[in-house]
């Protein structure tokens, strides 16, 4: 197994343990640090993913792959960063806010 199908299944493992965790608690501050950290989750594997296709396509010299997923690649790469942003709030934040990873 290659490094990058460890970091995907091991995104998958945080996404299903999280997702147990958050279906059977209730809502406060540990829930929403709970969400954001399922979400990155679920991010690092899509991400994970979308760079093993991208490392097929670049093997068989596909310009539209190439693209295709590069841009996949780009997007969830953002999206994580700014998940990662909304779990480091999550730990930050003292009080109550209106917004969570499961709205």
């Amino acid at each position: 197994m290659s490094a990058v199908a460890g970091v995907g299944f091991a995104g998958l493992a945080v996404v299903g343990i999280g997702w147990l965790v958050i279906s059977f608690s209730a809502p406060g501050p540990r829930r929403e640090r709970i969400e954001w950290i399922a979400a990155c989750g679920l991010y690092v594997a899509l991400l994970a993913l979308f760079v093993h296709l991208l490392g097929k396509a670049h093997a068989r010299e596909s310009t539209a792959g190439l693209a295709a997923f590069g841009f996949l690649v780009a997007f969830f790469a953002s999206g994580l960063l700014v998940c990662l942003a909304h779990a480091i709030g999550a730990f930050r934040a003292r009080k109550p806010r209106s917004e969570s990873a499961t709205n």
